[in-house]
């Protein structure tokens, strides 16, 4: 018990002291709220890779639990080896350090408390290797009526029953049916609830496996369901063969032991899209699944209220390097036991509303305050440009006096044209500014346009961090 206070204790001046320090610098998207997450993993190995990815993201979430399942992929499931419990413990030894740069981070035992048991009944799965329940619309072929409830069951149904007005995030690595379950029970053991219960849930499907989704989606239609086939070829097996050196150098030598534990030669983490849509990274896409993020970007399917599925490969692949990079400065923090050892991302803030109305001809002008909590590096970018900056007569002993001249971070506004239902694209200045200044176009009803402004430090890993700003532009009078 002594123990138990002292820890309590330290973490409370840990943050106390951060606090102050920083004064929020590092805390990049205080906007956006801690989203509540539930993942149900079937223990593949390409999930293990993503766990050690998502421990080191649950800074930015509310874990409310980590469920063991089984899958039609994985039908012994892997619970016996306690593979979670081992992560857990590595990440035990490189908490010290991690909340040093985020003293936010659960710790161990919290995330202990969070294990449950979910479906491992191999009569509950249900054969889709063909594909045909993968597809939104098909008749359903499980009924969960007479299955009986598990710890998995039974905690989604606890945190969906919670008075706590946030969505909950139920990520499906595999084990739909233990989601199926609670949403049968929710539905018949509290139905004056229900509706208002179910309508939280948020669930994304890595493939509708099990046969989950086509029931869920049929039988409890107030549940958003995001069904996520393009994991294939972007995040999953094979598709990042060329990050071998990435995980020899950042993950299997010198970045701690949960790193360590990384099982796969090269980046393989189908289920990660998952989380990478819930993180409040700035670009709002937890908002609506249609406006894009790390995680995709989705449309709605015809015939449903509430279920999307993602457009194409492109909506992954276009945020494979930052998302890279911002793992590479996490496992920098397994390690750095002070926080000006590490790199940390910029903070954005927007003056003013993230949502404007304009009127075709208005002159549109974002401002954003930009701040670094990190001192620049100059041996960080003579890395980089050693070579270029030598041809014009720069030395590594003078770089450092040329480099102290520039600002500590690049900041670049883009249009997120296939966010916004305006179909053209405007004439954006292409200079590094944090201030955007545009005409609004003419328009013959209210259309809306997606402004994203992007801003990189100057340190290695360089890091990115994004704010949008949504512009609806009605029709003049």
């Amino acid at each position: 018990m002594k123990n138990f206070k002292m820890n309590v204790i330290s973490k409370i001046l840990t943050l106390c002291t951060f606090l102050l320090l920083f004064s929020g610098l590092n805390l990049a998207y205080s906007q956006e709220e801690k989203p509540r997450v539930i993942v149900m993993t079937d223990g593949e190995i390409d999930d293990q890779s993503s766990m050690i990815r998502f421990l080191l993201y649950t800074n930015d979430v509310d874990v409310e639990g980590i469920i063991y399942t089984n899958s039609i992929f994985q039908r012994q499931g892997w619970e016996a080896l306690k593979w979670i419990e081992k992560q857990i413990d590595a990440y035990d030894q490189v908490y010290r350090n991690l909340i040093v740069h985020d003293p936010t981070y659960p710790t161990a035992d919290e995330l202990r408390s969070k294990i449950y048991i979910g479906d491992d009944d191999r009569t509950h799965l249900v054969s889709n290797r063909g594909g045909m329940t993968r597809v939104p619309g098909m008749e359903p072929q499980i009924d969960p009526a007479n299955w009986s409830d598990t710890q998995g069951s039974d905690k989604i149904v606890e945190a969906l029953l919670k008075n706590d007005p946030r969505p909950v995030y139920i990520l499906a690595w595999g084990g739909g049916n233990t989601a199926a379950r609670a949403f049968y029970k929710l539905q018949h053991n509290y139905p004056e609830e229900y509706k208002k219960a179910a309508s939280k849930a948020i669930m994304y499907n890595i493939l509708y496996q099990d046969g989950a989704g086509n029931y869920i989606e049929k039988y409890h239609p107030e549940v958003t369901m995001l069904l996520c086939l393009h994991f294939s070829e972007t995040w999953n097996y094979g598709a990042q063969r060329y990050t071998k050196d990435f995980v020899d150098k950042y993950l299997h030598e010198g970045h701690g032991p949960l790193a360590k534990l990384y099982p796969q030669r090269y980046i393989s983490e189908g289920d990660s899209p998952s989380f990478f849509y819930i993180l409040p990274n700035g670009l709002r896409s937890r908002e609506n699944p249609t406006y894009g993020g790390w995680g995709g970007q989705f449309y709605k399917v015809d015939g449903f209220e509430n279920v999307y599925r993602d457009i194409d490969k492109g909506t992954y692949q276009r945020w494979i390097e930052y998302i890279n990079r911002d793992f590479e400065a996490r496992l920098q923090w397994c390690v750095a036991e002070k926080y000006e050892d590490a790199n940390h991302r910029p903070v954005i803030k927007i003056i003013g509303s993230l949502d404007r109305i304009v009127k075709s001809g208005e002159t549109v002008v974002i401002e954003a305050e930009v701040t670094d909590p990190d001192s620049i590096n100059p041996s960080d970018e003579w890395d980089i440009y050693a070579e270029v900056m030598s041809q014009g007569g720069v030395t590594e002993e003078t770089w450092p006096k040329n480099s102290m001249l520039r600002s500590n971070h690049y900041g670049l506004w883009w249009q997120y044209k296939e966010a916004g239902n305006y179909n053209k694209m405007i004439d954006l200045p292409q200079t590094h500014s944090d201030k955007l200044t545009f005409i609004a176009p003419e328009v013959d009803e209210p259309s809306t346009i997606h402004m994203v402004l992007e801003v990189h430090d100057r340190n290695a890993p360089r890091l990115f961090s994004f704010a949008r700003v949504i512009i609806t532009v009605m029709p003049a009078d």
